[in-house]
């Protein structure tokens, strides 16, 4: 696969996440952050959540280096997830990743 279509891939997965963010009421402001985390802002989504979100849109799953590229895009401040779009499903099919605490912190939130 050349680089530019890889680099089309991601940024489709990006664009489908804000747009979910701001379809969903989630964030009416989200959307994909330029140079997907080389500026200021890191991570792949600008959004007003105190959240690094990192997406991923490949064939192969790198659980761990997807994990740690997003833990160090968060700067150690924030919470981070990597949002998964595995090959031949639709984006809905996407797979969230995040920390167990972060889990608990969600599951806590539905519980109230």
């Amino acid at each position: 696969m050349k680089p530019r279509s890889a680099k089309q891939k991601g940024k489709l997965l990006e664009k489908w996440v804000a747009e979910r963010f701001r379809h969903t009421g989630i964030d009416p402001q989200a959307r994909p952050e330029i140079g997907s985390g080389s500026g200021r802002l890191k991570g792949d989504i600008a959004t007003k959540l105190p959240i690094t979100i990192e997406c991923k849109n490949t064939k192969t799953f790198k659980a761990n280096k997807f994990m740690k590229q997003a833990e160090k895009e968060s700067l150690g401040y924030q919470e981070f997830v990597v949002i998964w779009h595995p090959p031949y499903k639709p984006m809905e099919g996407s797979y969230v990743m995040m920390s167990y605490s972060l889990f608990e912190k969600l599951l806590k939130f539905f519980k109230e």
